[in-house]
């Protein structure tokens, strides 16, 4: 009998210090990949067909859905100027059929990157991208079944160092996700951590977490400096989750015996969120609205799924606030900011640019009707039926 008690004790002694052992950052990331599919560099929407809201492809919003069509329905992106490709990928809400994606020089001949068959339960769909170079790239749907995508990117050589980005104390500017490195955000910490998704983790935001009796999941943000942050959010795994998000003007950090910092997540004991969201039904995204603009430098998101211990991923996440937004590489410079009715205005090397439409401030749960949205002149989709403005409260139903 007191052997059982001394296991017992040494059993509940060892769960305590599992869940109280310090997280170890992550490996630094000298230059993060930012998607080159943004209206921030320049890129537009050429044309689309059989798409519902296509310009979303360009928004850098991961939780804001295009819808697919059955059948055939495609995409063409129009880059700046030639870009290289390495690859594309989307997280998939019901699709089903064949994925194609392909890149041309002068949008007329197009050279075949890469395709996969997808089943309605596949959930992140990655194609290569063979790092081709080319300033049209098209992503062709053939399916049996629609339904819809977020979280769109796709990658080549762009980084965080091509853009800066200044926020105003009126929160005027376009949506900028910090999350996905524009302003120099970087993922220090994540828990629980299988160590063989570290790269990827930090480097494209998808986070794998492992199978885990862990009652949380947790992401750790350092956005770089502080910032005005309005929005939060992520697309995941499509099991009921709520989330909570704390903001930290310094982190309880320290170094361990071999000098590697390490983050003690015993503050979570005595912080409170500065925003709360449920996906209650299972839905696999959620956006989670402060009831006041956050000002911090340290985000962190702590996912808790309502049951345990099967895998949960992370594939896109929102800690979102307004700026204006320069992107530089070599001669290429683009300007992107609102004007006074909060349509976006983009600058391409010294011209100036059209406004966007469907951007408003009650824009971001479809309460706002645009104009259809236009760069330089162009128009890169159909009117948008509310923008990337903030909502009124929190959604999980964009």
């Amino acid at each position: 009998m007191r052997s059982s008690s001394l296991l017992t004790l040494a059993a509940v002694a060892s769960l305590t210090v599992s869940a109280s052992a310090k997280w170890s950052r992550l490996p630094s990331v000298g230059s993060k990949p930012v998607s080159i599919t943004t209206i921030m560099n320049g890129t537009k929407l050429e044309s689309s067909s059989g798409l519902g809201q296509p310009n979303t492809l360009l928004l850098g919003d991961p939780i804001k859905a295009v819808t697919v069509a059955s059948g055939k329905s495609d995409a063409v992106i129009k880059f700046i100027k030639q870009s290289l490709v390495n690859e594309a990928s989307f997280v998939s809400d019901g699709i089903e059929g064949k994925v194609s994606l392909s890149l041309s020089s002068d949008g007329k001949a197009w050279s075949p990157l890469d395709s996969i068959v997808c089943s309605s339960s596949d959930r992140f769909i990655k194609l290569a991208g063979g790092s081709a170079q080319g300033r049209f790239l098209r992503i062709d749907f053939e399916l049996s079944r629609g339904g819809s995508i977020r979280s769109f990117q796709a990658l080549g050589s762009d980084t965080d160092a091509n853009y800066t980005v200044s926020q105003s104390p009126d929160g005027s500017g376009i949506g900028v996700n910090f999350a996905a490195g524009v302003g120099g955000g970087r993922l220090l910490y994540i828990n629980p951590e299988a160590f063989s998704g570290r790269g990827d983790a930090a480097r494209t935001n998808r986070i794998e977490f492992p199978e885990s009796d862990d009652k949380y999941r947790t992401a750790v943000y350092d956005l770089g400096q502080v910032r005005t942050l309005n929005e939060f959010g992520s697309v995941h795994s499509p099991r009921p989750v709520r989330l909570a998000v704390y903001a930290f003007d310094t982190l309880p950090e320290k170094e361990d015996w071999r000098g590697r910092l390490t983050f003690d997540p015993a503050v979570f004991d005595s912080s409170e969120p500065v925003a709360r969201a449920e996906d209650a039904s299972g839905a696999g995204f959620l956006k989670a609205k402060p009831s006041k603009a956050v000002k911090t430098r340290y985000i962190a998101l702590r996912w808790e799924p309502d049951f345990n211990p099967p895998g949960f991923n992370v594939d896109g996440i929102s800690i979102s606030g307004s700026g204006d937004v320069t992107y530089k590489d070599g001669d290429t410079k683009v300007e992107t900011t609102t004007d006074a009715n909060g349509n976006t205005q983009s600058t391409v090397g010294g011209e100036g640019g059209a406004g966007e439409g469907g951007q408003g401030a009650n824009g971001g749960e479809g309460a706002e009707t645009g104009s259809a949205p236009t760069i330089n002149g162009t128009v890169i989709g159909a009117p948008s039926s509310g923008g990337v403005g903030p909502a009124t409260g929190p959604s999980n139903n964009p």
